[in-house]
């Protein structure tokens, strides 16, 4: 009797010892599909807001040039909306900021019948801070994408990314 007990203790344990390895394995590789999703969320943003400055510096003063420029950031901010929960709080939280003062200028805009100067200035300042909240993101995500592992290396055999 006792045998059949230490055998049916073993069986248990090996079978909550396998599930656990399995979950973990499939928490990781969640893990890794919410760090490939949030890259592509970044580089799509980009996309939608494209080079404003290369634009503006080119010297053009076509009002075109700028109800283009607004089309994007109204692509976009209906592209955050849509695709924020993937990201991290503090960074939602940090867009989300500079998406409410792009939704209430573009508002004041089309009120206006067109872009100003300051609405010009304020979409050049605002691109600025998005383009270097998605590269410092996206260089983030993809060292730690490439660094993800199933199971964690030895220090001496871990390389370390520039």
């Amino acid at each position: 009797m006792d045998l059949v007990i230490a055998t049916l203790v073993g069986v248990v344990v090996g079978v909550v010892l396998a599930s656990l390895l399995a979950l973990y394995l499939v928490q990781k590789r969640v893990d890794r599909d919410l760090i490939e999703r949030r890259l592509r969320a970044y580089r799509q943003y980009q996309e939608w807001i494209g080079d404003v400055t290369r634009v503006f510096d080119s010297g053009t003063t076509d009002e075109r040039v700028l109800e283009q420029a607004w089309w994007n950031v109204e692509s976009f901010c209906r592209e955050f909306r849509l695709t924020a929960w993937l990201l991290e709080p503090a960074v939602q939280r940090e867009l989300e900021g500079v998406v409410c003062e792009l939704e209430s200028e573009l508002e004041r805009a089309r009120q206006n019948g067109g872009g100003s100067g300051r609405s010009a200035q304020l979409l050049t300042e605002k691109y600025h801070t998005l383009d270097r909240l998605f590269r410092r993101q996206t260089k983030s995500l993809a060292r730690e994408f490439r660094r993800f592992r199933f199971f964690t290396t030895s220090p001496s055999t871990q390389v370390e990314d520039d």
